[in-house]
């Protein structure tokens, strides 16, 4: 037998008893071909990425369950074919969820900081802007006339 998840979207005009006996319904159909189920899972309601079929949110189901292979075509055969299931997704094998460490999200922040509004690194700006020097990227000071002919000598050595 393989180990599989399930995550179902669950049509939003449902209410919280129908949506119980859908899910129920999917769970007797994975025992009746021959699973077993290990975990169910209701995310409740949320608000999908895109729209489906002019719908903007749904009730999202996590089931985990081990199945027969021949068992499975027959699930998602039910699952297509359901009104109360907008969107489905059955994967083989359970992948357990490994949280994230708090090193990973300062490595990660770390690395955002080094980086300009481009997504290059800033540490490898332009040459043009490390050749020009600090006065030659601003703009000559039109109230100090003096500071405007420094700068007009300093160009032209």
């Amino acid at each position: 037998m393989n180990e599989y998840e399930l995550v179902s979207i669950m049509h939003p005009r449902l209410n919280a008893d129908e949506t119980t006996a859908a899910i129920a319904n999917i769970q007797s159909q994975i025992e009746a071909n021959g699973g077993e189920m290990l975990s169910t899972d209701v995310w409740g309601r949320r608000r999908l990425a895109y729209p489906i079929n002019h719908l903007l949110e749904g009730t999202y189901v996590l089931m985990t369950f081990k199945l027969p292979p021949q068992g499975a075509p027959v699930v998602e055969a039910l699952l297509r074919i359901s009104e109360q299931v907008i969107r489905h997704l059955l994967v083989r094998g359970i992948i357990p969820f490994q949280g994230h460490d708090r090193r990973d999200r300062d490595r990660d922040d770390r690395d955002r900081e080094d980086r300009d509004d481009r997504g290059r690194d800033r540490d490898e700006r332009d040459d043009r802007d490390r050749d020009r020097g600090p006065m030659a990227s601003a703009a000559p000071d039109a109230d100090n006339p003096e500071m405007a002919e420094a700068e007009a000598a300093t160009a032209a050595d």
